[in-house]
């Protein structure tokens, strides 16, 4: 399995921003989201990814 940077949504900015907040349910970004995180199969990626042993 590849590993990925992990992404951090607490990051300082000079406009705090919350990012779980702007995806409003019903909202065409939210279903993208929602489309991307929970139905759609992105391993097809991990070939790409090959940093398991030596980074």
């Amino acid at each position: 399995m590849p590993k990925f940077k992990p992404y951090d949504y607490n990051q300082s900015a000079m406009i705090v921003i919350n990012y779980e907040d702007q995806l409003q349910s019903g909202t065409f970004e939210h279903a993208i989201h929602h489309l991307i995180d929970k139905r759609v199969d992105l391993s097809a990626f991990d070939v790409h990814y090959q940093n398991d042993d030596g980074g």
